[in-house]
């Protein structure tokens, strides 16, 4: 079996590609991949960029594929547009020219397996016209369920609000879905988000992202102080929750439950908002590398991750690999059955969240119980190999 994997962006979909290359004769195309002399150009790059394009780099690697192809033009237009705050134009146009220049890689191949809006600038019809089976995958729930949870909050606050089903950027991305022979998405609530949208059920299949193996039960002891370490990783806004999580913490400052909440990761337009909720107990603490982030999940007490629109959070997955009793909305993709490997609570409630939290304050044994439970579901079911023979069953599926 032949498979042409295309992404400009996600890099999960290069992560998977690692194990997926074990199982097919598998070629990459994707952004900028340096070579010999291009990487003269990394560090004052890096330094303009302000961003270590080095360690980005190496997550592009692919030892296993047949051959990993990089298109450069379109990543230096979304560069552009961020510099000079052209961001909406810029990923618009950058994804139709990748899709466009990526045609030339569209060859000798059984499946293109296409990352939504990747597959503009004719790459999908070229694809077919070769006699391809289409395969595109789609990692966040649908648009219009998106616009229905976040517009609200933001005409509330007075923010611009671009991202809705009539938006340009997600014309495209819904334009390569509607052209695929099978739609791959990586949880059952962004199946379900699609299917509400009049989408054939039997056209998605639904395979959850991997989590790496170190991650597993790092989280060792369950026992808490009298102040409970709550914790948050991922980029933190309007979309995860931010909000509503931040209000539950103004209930529980009325309480004499005693708390820490760490925000682990990269801040969302929205901070400047949410600013007014800040108080001694809460920190900041911006983006870590991954290996940094094991410290966080196995020293703190719960996890909580209210997010009202996701695909599958992978930091909301490894907390639960760790072990950590977890928090979270239906909405956020995860795999949590209430009260036995987590808790599910509604979203945008932050009353729940705060007597969510009680209730884990006052049950070590529901606590302890929630933690393991999970950490053994996620090592034995979501691993990337795991992932990787889903997709392998996508790809027999989409072929028969």
């Amino acid at each position: 079996m032949k498979v042409l994997l295309s992404t400009f962006g996600p890099l999960h979909l290069i992560k998977g590609a690692n194990y997926i290359c074990r199982m097919v004769h598998l070629s990459i195309i994707q952004g900028w991949v340096p070579g010999q002399y291009t990487n003269l150009f990394i560090r004052p790059l890096s330094f303009i960029v302000k961003k270590d394009l080095q360690k980005s780099f190496k997550k592009r690697e692919c030892t296993g594929a047949v051959a990993n192809n990089g298109i450069a033009l379109p990543e230096f237009l979304l560069w552009i547009g961020k510099k000079w705050s052209w961001t909406k134009i810029s990923n618009l146009k950058a994804s139709k020219l990748y899709g466009y220049l990526s045609k030339p890689y569209i060859r000798d191949a059984d499946i293109f397996h296409v990352r939504a809006g990747n597959g503009q600038g004719g790459a999908i019809e070229y694809a077919r016209k070769k006699g391809m089976k289409i395969i595109v995958d789609q990692s966040l729930a649908h648009n219009a369920f998106i616009e229905k949870a976040l517009k609200p909050d933001y005409d509330k606050y007075g923010l611009y609000w671009g991202f809705g089903p009539k938006s340009p950027f997600w014309k495209q991305v819904m334009e390569d879905c509607q052209k695929a022979d099978l739609l791959l998405v990586n949880s059952d609530f962004v199946k379900y988000t699609f299917v509400s949208q009049g989408f054939d059920p039997q056209k998605i299949s639904v395979v959850y992202l991997g989590v790496r193996d170190d991650f597993f039960k790092i989280k060792k002891n369950y026992e808490i102080s009298n102040t409970i370490r709550l914790l948050f990783t991922g980029g933190f806004g309007f979309r995860k929750g931010g909000l509503y999580l931040l209000e539950a913490m103004e209930l529980l400052n009325k309480t004499n439950v005693k708390y820490e909440l760490t925000i682990v990761g990269s801040y969302e337009d929205e901070r400047e908002i949410l600013k007014e909720y800040d108080n001694e107990f809460i920190n900041y603490v911006g983006f870590v590398p991954q290996d940094c982030l094991k410290e966080y999940l196995s020293e703190s007490d719960i996890y909580i991750f209210p997010s009202l629109a996701e695909g599958c959070a992978s930091s909301g997955m490894e907390a639960m690999c760790a072990g950590m009793p977890v928090i979270a909305t239906y909405e956020s993709g995860l795999p949590i059955t209430n009260k036995y490997n987590g808790l599910i609570i509604p979203s945008k409630n932050p009353e729940a969240i705060a007597n969510a939290i009680f209730e884990l304050i006052t049950d070590r044994e529901l606590r302890e119980n929630c933690g393991k439970h999970a950490a053994e579901l996620i090592h034995s079911n979501y691993t990337w190999d795991k992932y990787a023979e889903g997709v392998l069953k996508c790809y027999n599926k989409v072929l028969n």
